[in-house]
């Protein structure tokens, strides 16, 4: 077999290795993303909890935060008490 032709298809099973380490590290790191924001959304419940908030009103902020990236509504911009998720 040709030299040339032996060398290039040695160079793209190296690529498709490298490849392929590159999406299971992608997929590491979109776990750890959910992860984290789960813990997230976790700390706010407990905090939000402890001052006599409303569960769904707090998870509907983070929900609404996630979707805009935006900061959650305070109490005073609220609107009604729909519980709709």
């Amino acid at each position: 077999m040709n030299r040339k032709i032996a060398k290039v298809r040695e160079d793209i099973r190296k690529a498709e290795a490298r490849a392929r380490e590159a999406e299971e590290y992608v997929k590491t790191l979109r776990a750890k993303e959910r992860q984290l924001e789960d813990e997230e959304i976790i700390a706010r419940i407990r905090a939000m909890q402890g001052k006599g908030t409303d569960i769904m009103d707090v998870l509907r902020d983070v929900q609404n935060r996630n979707r805009s990236g935006s900061e959650p509504e305070t109490e005073g911009t609220r609107g009604g008490t729909q519980h709709d998720l």
